[in-house]
């Protein structure tokens, strides 16, 4: 009798064994992680044999954190490939600017599989560093639509996000014009955007009415547990110059400066001679004005090289408005290059292209003015075809459909700018 009670339990025993040798489990490989600030992290799931097809096994989130907006996750899936026993997920951090957050785990276990010893694992994820943002510039005119940018910093390094933001501002009670009468904002979002990777965040004004007394917008940077806001530059000034005709134009400018003075620097081109660069005379003045019932340019008081360009009596049509990099390649002005400004699209019936003393090649031309406020000018020449400078760059490019575009092979990083205040 005791040995048949010894070889039942025997046999239970051997029974309960097999059970568990048959038995295979998943199982996370750790219980906790942590999850860094700035880089991703790895969460590996672990089978107790390799599997001889693919196996997917999902998983559920729970937690503090908030998935697509603090964090982002790979994949809601571990994939484990045939004859493999493992798989892996990625986890990246995104706005991790509030403290005890974190992210738990938890494995679907899949039909025929047990739970091992990890079904759950727990991620609290580390805090990042607010980041400081500042208005690329703080003043600026909305001809008809236009943006307003700004920039983000980590300490005093710029920053460039690797996700989505979005930063918060307000319209400052300084302001005149009116949201809605005045102006509007371009787009669902009344925030700045900051795309991936980008170099700056911005805002799209569009303007609606043009009113004397009422045409200074004012926006104001909010700081939250993100972002904290500049103490210099937290403000920006948008002066609504409205639709720009030929009368806003007329007059009389006096040369101020020329900002590509660095323009040959640019993609290495240093074999350039800063000497044959385009220079004005302080004494310059360049003019507009009305002339047997036509708008056009009056270059007699031109004594420097713009004389080689521009043409006394052509006709001078506002056409519309667009946007463009500065490109100003100078010290002299604080801007941030990836920021695009509003600028306006003129069209001369006579220019030198040639802009040359020496050689005529007569043609119409596009021309971009920026009016600065009301009392400076910006005369930007996007179109000419090279002679006696720059003119390595202009043969390279006037083939390449790259850079050939619209028939403007020097536009972008070879505009012209020269700057002039209005005489009164």
């Amino acid at each position: 009798m005791q040995r048949l009670v010894f070889l039942f339990i025997l046999a239970v025993m051997s029974s309960c064994t097999d059970d568990k040798v048959d038995i295979r489990t998943v199982s996370f490989m750790r219980p906790y992680y942590i999850l860094p600030q700035s880089q991703s992290l790895e969460v590996e799931i672990r089978l107790s044999e390799p599997v001889d097809q693919e196996l997917v096994i999902p998983f559920s989130v729970g937690g503090s954190a908030v998935e697509n907006d603090e964090y982002v996750l790979s994949a809601h899936e571990f994939i484990v490939s045939a004859g493999q026993d493992s798989a892996v997920i990625s986890i990246t951090p995104q706005n991790n600017f509030s403290s005890e957050r974190q992210i738990s785990l938890t494995l679907d276990i899949p039909e025929g599989y047990g739970a091992g010893i990890y079904k759950q694992t727990i991620i609290p994820m580390e805090r990042r560093t607010a980041l400081t943002v500042e208005f690329v510039a703080t003043e600026y005119d909305l001809y008809e639509e236009g943006v307003v940018g700004v920039k983000l910093k980590s300490g005093s390094s710029e920053y460039r996000p690797s996700y989505d933001a979005y930063i918060p501002f307000e319209i400052d009670p300084s302001s005149t014009a009116e949201l809605g009468v005045h102006y509007e904002f371009v787009g669902e979002n009344e925030e700045f955007f900051y795309g991936r990777n980008e170099y700056i965040g911005t805002v799209r004004l569009k303007c609606l009415k043009k009113e004397v007394g009422k045409d200074r917008i004012v926006l104001r940077l909010v700081e939250n547990e993100r972002f904290l806001a500049s103490l210099d530059n937290d403000r920006a000034c948008i002066m609504i110059a409205g639709p720009i005709t030929f009368e806003n134009l007329k007059g009389s400018w006096k040369f101020k400066t020329f900002l590509s003075d660095n323009a040959k620097y640019y993609g290495g081109l240093v074999n350039e001679d800063p000497e044959k660069l385009p220079k004005c005379d302080v004494s310059d003045v360049l003019v507009f004005e009305e002339r047997d019932g036509k708008n056009v340019v009056n270059t007699r008081g031109l004594i420097g090289d713009l004389k080689n360009y521009f043409i006394d009596g052509a006709t001078v049509s506002v056409d519309n408005t667009g946007e463009d990099h500065m490109y100003y390649h100078s010290g002299s002005i604080d801007m941030e290059e990836h920021l695009d400004r509003e600028v306006i699209r003129t069209t001369f019936s006579e220019v030198n292209l040639a802009f040359s003393a020496t050689v005529q090649h007569v043609d119409k031309a596009n021309v971009d003015i920026r009016l600065i406020g009301e009392n400076e000018l910006e005369v930007r020449i996007v179109q000419y075809e090279p002679v006696d400078f720059l003119v390595d760059p202009y043969n390279s490019r006037k083939n390449d459909s790259t850079w050939n575009r619209d028939g403007l092979p020097m536009k972008g990083q070879y505009t012209l700018i020269f700057r002039f205040t209005r005489q009164l």
